[in-house]
């Protein structure tokens, strides 16, 4: 199985974007980090929107010459993850500014598609240097998200809620996610989600089903600061008893690659315009065994963009 970090110049063929007739598996996901919604007036948090809106029949993750994968044009968007950080600060403008674009309608500057939020420090420490006003605005963000996820929950878009520190999963055909917000373990705010986790997986991975881990403290060295390696080392001996097809985060603001115990990680971009270029999130295509990450970079605010590093491509194991 090889991971590989490649330039749109290097081992890689635009070409190749016709589809396979098997059809056994073909799962598209998109996952976004670092939002930061703030206060309006709004600057270009609509730019992902709208680039999201535009990737059925158009988006192709690059051939990989070397593993010979080829996932081809994506079918269907089955839904979005955010891998933390949504707001800034905890206010009822920006949350209003949030629903206005991450909530499934049909709007031109409205997501049309699935979102599963996931938090991250500046969610749960929204106003870090005042610690009464801190708890305040964590009490507000966590009845937010609680009525998103309890309403996911009803609907049957969450298969596995714990309540006590927000991790829920889902599937999309056979494919399992699992959304542990800052970092598994984490007991800040609630109850770490150990036993959740591994009778989740016990029970919706045991077959060997590809497996999607997102949360948002990475593995750069800037983000493993954020939380404790006994917290990473038992989070794999869990994972890696399950066929774990891809971990993805947020945090650092930039797209990369980090590894951690021969495991890719995929870092994903924040959302606006700063020193590393324009916002991109990346898109994760599942096609049969085989499994490609590419990031998705908005040229502007019209829903166009191009197709960029660090690629990322796998074949599952069976």
């Amino acid at each position: 199985m090889k991971a590989l970090w490649l330039s749109l110049f290097g081992m890689l063929t635009l070409s190749a974007c016709t589809n396979s007739t098997n059809n056994k598996r073909d799962v598209t996901v998109a996952v976004l980090g670092d939002l930061h919604f703030d206060l309006p007036p709004e600057t270009d948090q609509y730019y992902h929107v709208r680039a999201l809106n535009n990737l059925e029949e158009k988006f192709c993750i690059p051939q990989d010459s070397i593993n010979g994968i080829v996932t081809g044009t994506v079918n269907h968007l089955h839904g979005v993850i955010i891998a933390g950080d949504m707001f800034d600060k905890p206010f009822s403008e920006i949350h209003d500014l949030y629903h206005q674009r991450y909530t499934l309608g049909k709007g031109d500057k409205q997501i049309h598609y699935p979102v599963f939020p996931g938090y991250g420090n500046h969610d749960i420490n929204p106003i870090s240097q005042d610690s009464i006003e801190n708890l305040r605005g964590r009490e507000s963000n966590l009845h937010l998200l609680d009525s998103i996820l309890l309403q996911k929950f009803q609907q049957g878009e969450v298969l596995n809620l714990h309540k006590e520190s927000r991790s829920y999963s889902w599937n999309v055909e056979d494919v399992h996610f699992i959304q542990a917000h800052r970092y598994s373990g984490d007991d800040e705010y609630g109850e770490a989600n150990w036993e959740w986790l591994e009778e989740d997986l016990k029970k919706y991975a045991s077959k060997g089903n590809p497996v999607v881990y997102i949360q948002h403290y990475g593995f750069d060295n800037w983000a493993l600061q954020w939380w404790p390696e006994s917290a990473r080392k038992k989070l794999f001996d869990i994972l890696e008893q399950y066929n774990l097809a891809a971990f993805l985060v947020g945090h650092t603001h930039e797209a990369s690659l980090q590894t951690y115990r021969g495991h890719t990680i995929y870092q994903v971009n924040n959302a606006w315009l700063d020193e590393d270029g324009n916002g991109s999130f990346a898109v994760v295509r599942i096609k049969n065994d085989t499994i490609a990450i590419a990031t998705c970079r908005w040229t502007d605010g019209n829903g166009n963009y191009e197709i960029v590093g660090p690629f990322y491509t796998k074949i599952l194991n069976k």
